[in-house]
């Protein structure tokens, strides 16, 4: 038993009272009488009388007692737990919003008849006077109403009739939130272990786990799709084209298109380039490869972007088209100027231009000693032992053993101090240029002491010297080592390779990873400038101050890229998003869903006790008056 308002036990206080008016209470009257025969007599029958009447008198206190007790208990509204028995019926449906529901058939898609038989559901439940909740599940599950009742009937119709006006657009490109919506729908069970959960959806499921699957696909749809396509830079420095095809639904012959934009770096374009591929029910994909002889034109060796497309009229169009860009490599210019030149630095150019062919374009010009080097024009400027009066400021640079401080450097030189030859070199400030790097494999025997060093960052010090630096600002990116290579063993080992490459992808990052994304992926974006704008499908614009930065996607189509590069110039790139090939194949066939917990437990509500505390008090009110009559007419 509990006490639903337990302040209304001060009323037992009034036993106190009642205790204290027993006790001020006289127990004898003092009386003078004219006859002490009388008295004798009466006093004879009254000791008859004594053990009855202290008996009644403590059953009327008692009484008394209880009723105060009772009606304090009355104020405090007792009442015990009971198991709810709840008649009404429960069911929570969940309506599947993935890009797959868009699928039409007879000019109505899944989710429109899914829509449709969530509202005659809806009524049914409501006519029953049941209790409905409707989660949709698209990116993140959400409520659409939640534990509803017959009074809320007509919000769930203008809900749902809102959804199905909406059609389409409220589904995602992507998968749906499953799991999310399964995790809302354990909500109402925790309350009502006994509701029933229904999803309305066109996946087949083998494994429901717990959930009533309610199928909305037609027999007659289909879907063909181009699932992927690569371009690839094979060993002649050629491209070869790979497409990944789909069609499902049916056994179908799917002719596979492709255009080629801006090709070899003119305007001219090869149009139409077709494969005819046949599937089967058993083998719904296929991989096509384009090379040379596929090619109108002869070989190619760069593009603006490829169209692949597939003109048949299936249910689905949004994976119909698919756009390829990166066959433009972005041009990397280096200059390497050296009063002595070593071989080292050409190796490394050569090695950059291998390892990053499927990036960058990268050229290089190794000067000999008598030639003259530029300052302006170029990505990536070595100067080793003769620097520039002036640090170029559209590119970075790489100082190595300076003579001289350039003006613009915000370096002051001091003497050279040579040490012995097996001195090696310790770690400073955590870098990315650094990374993987372990100093105590680089040893130095010469080595020029710094005065001042403005704005740089101390990457590798001797003693208490630095004698790494790198400096990153909006015009001036330069790294600085103070030593010559001459007179270290860096160049031998795998550090400087190391450290070169960190360098490169550190100050000249690619903009993006790759050309092409799933709906719902999240895109790591850099930039070579200091910003980054980007604009993309559904009047996408958004601007970056601070690089790296990462930008979900979520509508399908092409995103451009714009940067402002050193020398004022700007970098446009592109790429495509796409809808996911899990959401591609409309006969698609998974495992289990999400398991549904439910617990199974009773419910409990109060009961309150007040009809049979009364009752009680009643009786005890009814007792004390009959003792209090008897006591009086004795």
């Amino acid at each position: 038993m509990s006490l639903l308002i337990p302040l209304g036990l001060l009323g037992l206080l009034s036993i106190i009272a009642l205790i204290l008016i027993y006790i001020i209470k006289p127990n004898y009257q003092q009386k003078r009488i004219s006859s002490t025969y009388v008295w004798k007599l009466s006093l004879k029958y009254k000791k008859k009388r004594i053990p009855v009447s202290r008996l009644s008198q403590i059953l009327i206190f008692l009484c008394q007692l209880l009723i105060l007790a009772l009606c304090a208990m009355l104020l405090a509204k007792p009442a015990i737990l009971e198991e709810r028995i709840d008649y009404k019926s429960e069911s929570v449906v969940i309506i599947d919003a993935s890009a797959s529901m868009m699928v039409s058939e007879n000019g109505e898609s899944r989710f429109e008849r899914a829509v449709d038989q969530v509202k005659d559901f809806a009524n049914n439940v409501m006519d029953s006077d049941g209790i409905l909740s409707v989660i949709v599940a698209d990116y993140d599950a959400y409520f659409l109403a939640q534990r509803s009742s017959s009074s809320d009937s007509q919000l769930i119709e203008d809900s749902l009739e809102e959804l199905y006006a909406a059609g389409t657009s409220k589904c995602t490109y992507g998968s749906a939130d499953i799991e999310g919506a399964v995790e809302l729908a354990e909500q109402v069970l925790e309350i009502n272990s006994k509701a029933e959960v229904y999803l309305y959806t066109a996946t087949n499921y083998i494994n429901k786990n717990g959930i009533n699957v309610v199928s909305v696909a037609e027999e007659d749809e289909w879907n063909a799709a181009v699932l992927n396509c690569k371009a690839t830079v094979e060993d002649d420095n050629y491209y070869s084209i790979t497409i990944d095809a789909g069609c499902y639904g049916r056994d179908a012959n799917i002719t596979v298109y492709c255009d080629i934009f801006g090709v070899n770096d003119n305007d001219e374009n090869v149009e139409r380039i077709s494969k005819t591929l046949f599937f089967y029910a058993e083998e719904n994909e296929m991989s096509i490869k384009l090379t040379t002889s596929d090619f109108s034109g002869g070989p190619i060796y760069s593009f603006k972007y490829l169209h692949v497309y597939i003109e048949d009229a299936d249910g689905f169009e949004f994976d119909n088209s698919y756009f390829y860009y990166g066959g433009q490599r972005q041009t990397i210019r280096i200059q390497y100027a050296s009063s002595d030149p070593n071989n080292f630095f050409g190796t490394i150019c050569r090695l950059w231009r291998r390892q990053l062919k499927d990036k960058w374009n990268i050229e290089y010009s190794l000067l000999r000693k008598e030639d003259k080097f530029e300052v302006e024009g170029f990505d990536l400027y070595i100067f080793e032992n003769t620097m520039p009066e002036n640090v170029p400021t559209d590119g970075v640079v790489l100082l190595i053993n300076p003579d001289i401080a350039p003006i613009n450097s915000g370096l002051r030189l001091g003497d050279r101090v040579a040490v012995s030859p097996d001195s090696t070199l310790g770690l400073g400030n955590e870098h990315s240029i650094t990374n993987f790097v372990n100093p105590d494999n680089i040893t130095i025997a010469n080595y020029r002491k710094l005065i001042s060093y403005d704005g740089y960052d101390e990457l590798l010090y001797y003693a208490n010297d630095p004698v790494m630096l790198v400096k990153n600002e909006a015009h001036s990116k330069i790294v600085l080592f103070t030593f010559s290579l001459n007179y270290s063993n860096l160049s031998l080992r795998k550090e400087f390779a190391l450290m070169m490459y960190n360098m490169f992808n550190y100050f000249i990052p690619a903009t993006i990873t790759d050309y092409a994304f799933e709906i719902g992926q999240t895109v790591s974006l850099n930039a070579r400038g200091e910003d980054l704008n980007i604009s993309g499908p559904n009047e996408l614009s958004k601007y970056f101050d601070e690089v790296p930065a990462e930008l979900k996607v979520d509508s399908p189509g092409t995103y451009t890229l714009t940067q402002t590069a050193m020398d004022g110039s700007y970098i446009v790139e592109e790429f495509f998003v796409k809808v996911p090939n899990f959401e591609s194949n409309i006969t698609k066939e998974v495992d289990a869903l999400p398991l549904l917990n439910v617990t199974n437990k009773n419910e409990y509500q109060d009961k309150d006790l007040l009809t049979y505390f009364a009752a009680a008090m009643v009786a005890l009110l009814f007792v004390e008056w009959l003792l209090q009559s008897r006591e009086y007419f004795r």
